[in-house]
């Protein structure tokens, strides 16, 4: 696991966790299961029991099961903030290698070249195949050769990035949040009752809002939080010319409350 360090909008430097390889295997194995767990639904509770004719069936296995395998990645990591389910239950996601969201384009591309992902569309089929005939562990073994290239580049890239994310541009992250900014920070605002403190926020660029939530949302475990939010704070008091005495994580806060009020006016 090595640290990911992006240079943001105030001239510091924010630090992040690359997810480490054991992380990275549990959140696979996880998705591994949830798509043998859905294509098993669907075979054995809609396909089945219907007694769907063949020509149907193939449409209805396409529609309704390969496709959603084949896309399982790409569709959660695009809609769901660049996690899928098991990224999410691993506590990793998929980030901008400048700090910021991923893009769909970038999302598109590591899953593209996500070379062992194809495999992982497959196994369920290959799975249920092996069973009871021994010769297709050794088919099963075969096709796992096919996630070398994305180990062997975790291993020697200095961020822990796949070819995918080399790519894409992207890295993942071990996604330490702090829950209680976490599920404040998107509230919607009583647009009845509140008053901008600090409409000077509005010149700060949507990079730098970005970099601010991104601060409040990540523990940083290589430093300490509070004194890196400090120095962000007092930076960005310098370059707004703003004279404040709260507290910094109250101040950064207040700003991004000040900026979302204030964009949707």
């Amino acid at each position: 696991m090595s640290i990911v360090t992006i240079a943001t909008p105030f001239n510091i430097d924010l630090e992040f966790k690359t997810a480490a390889f054991g992380k990275r295997f549990l959140a696979w194995f996880i998705d591994l299961l949830v798509i043998c767990s859905y294509n098993y639904i669907v075979e054995y509770f809609v396909l089945r029991p219907f007694n769907i004719d063949s020509d149907t069936a193939v449409v209805v296995f396409i529609l309704f099961t390969a496709l959603p395998s084949f896309l399982y990645h790409l569709l959660f990591e695009t809609f769901y903030n660049g996690q899928s389910i098991g990224k999410k239950l691993a506590g990793i996601k998929v980030l901008s290698k400048d700090g910021n969201e991923a893009t769909f384009i970038q999302y598109l591309i590591r899953w593209l070249l996500g070379f062992g992902n194809y495999i992982l569309y497959a196994l369920p089929y290959i799975i249920e195949a092996a069973i009871g005939n021994p010769g297709y562990i050794f088919f099963i073994v075969f096709m796992m050769l096919f996630y070398l290239p994305d180990i062997l580049s975790f291993g020697v890239s200095p961020k822990s990035q796949r070819l995918g994310d080399l790519a894409a541009g992207t890295v993942v992250i071990d996604n330490n949040y702090d829950a209680s900014i976490n599920e404040t920070i998107y509230l919607d605002i009583d647009d009845r009752d509140y008053k901008a403190v600090f409409p000077e926020v509005m010149r700060l660029s949507d990079r730098d809002i970005n970099g601010i939530r991104n601060l409040l949302k990540v523990k940083n475990e290589s430093r300490d939080n509070y004194a890196y939010a400090t120095q962000v704070a007092l930076r960005i008091k310098e370059v707004l010319s703003i004279e404040s005495d709260l507290e910094a994580t109250d101040f950064l806060y207040q700003l991004l409350q000040d900026y979302n009020y204030l964009t949707r006016k």
